[in-house]
């Protein structure tokens, strides 16, 4: 599983205990995570290589969540075998609810989770927090890198990333092997959800007794310099409408997931069927002069 190597600092490596991105002890920290099974046979988007099952018990969250909704259950069982082994992706904001989601979501699809942020922390032995602080942003960055790259051959997982994966192109090309899921929430609501919390947040760089305002004045810049990059998503899922009255619970945001993903494998669905019932108008060929060919 090794993957490209990227090289941090030496002074960022010396406060990681010398984690280097991209070394060989670094893939197979992240390649234990990720158990190979027999592969499966493609995807429910596009044509890709054979699907690899994974399998991570550490992060797997244990069985199936049977307290779920009877609705969320059934629609998960009735989608699993046309996703295909398609990975899913989730992004968005901090406090978007991606890991929350992701974890529903792996138990009513039976996708092994994974946490981008919990991986980084797994591999360097850090919280985010402490990456951030001893070795920079920079440094984090390359090592969200690795772990998505790490991860790209595989299927049938849910993974929740951080906040700022967007912003970089080698991401946007490991979450293509799948399926990019937008959590899009209002920053009222983020800031709502991550008051008291700014302190674990180290791109906030706020005290912890900030104000809902200050926070939502951070989180709109934040925001407005990743907007288009989220837009680049496969699916949008909005958070705004109703979220003062609890239309965003985990559970409920789950389902309104499992809905988009089958609304465009029905759109998909029914584009490769008038594809393969198209043909050629003759009438319309026949008013041309032939003859000019000659």
């Amino acid at each position: 599983l090794a993957g490209p190597r990227l090289e941090g600092s030496p002074g960022a490596r010396a406060a990681l205990g010398g984690c280097r991105v991209g070394s060989v002890s670094t893939a197979r920290r992240i390649g234990r995570l990720a158990l190979a099974s027999p592969p499966a046979r493609g995807s429910a988007l596009t044509r890709r290589r054979p699907d690899m099952r994974v399998g991570a018990e550490e992060l797997r969250g244990g069985p199936v969540d049977t307290s779920l909704p009877d609705r969320v259950l059934q629609l998960a069982q009735s989608l699993e075998p046309r996703l295909k082994g398609s990975a899913v992706y989730l992004v968005g904001m901090m406090g978007s609810g991606k890991t929350n989601v992701g974890r529903i979501l792996h138990n009513s699809l039976k996708y092994t989770f994974f946490d981008t942020d919990e991986l980084v922390e797994t591999v360097t032995g850090k919280s985010v927090t402490e990456v951030f602080d001893e070795a920079g942003e920079p440094f984090f960055r390359q090592m969200e890198e690795e772990v998505l790259q790490q991860l790209k051959p595989y299927t049938r997982i849910l993974v929740a990333t951080g906040g700022g994966v967007v912003t970089s192109l080698k991401n946007w090309d490991a979450m293509r092997n799948g399926l990019v899921v937008w959590l899009d929430a209002p920053t009222s609501l983020l800031a709502e959800r991550l008051q008291g919390q700014t302190t674990e947040r180290p791109l906030l760089d706020m005290p912890a007794d900030a104000t809902e305002q200050q926070l939502k004045d951070k989180l709109d810049a934040i925001f407005a310099e990743r907007r288009t990059m989220y837009q680049r998503a496969d699916i949008r899922i909005s958070l705004e409408d109703g979220y003062e009255a609890g239309a965003v619970s985990p559970v409920k945001v789950a389902f309104k997931v499992l809905k988009e993903i089958e609304a465009m494998i029905d759109a998909k669905d029914a584009r490769d069927e008038e594809r393969k019932n198209f043909t050629i108008n003759q009438d319309n060929i026949n008013k041309f002069d032939m003859d000019q060919l000659k």
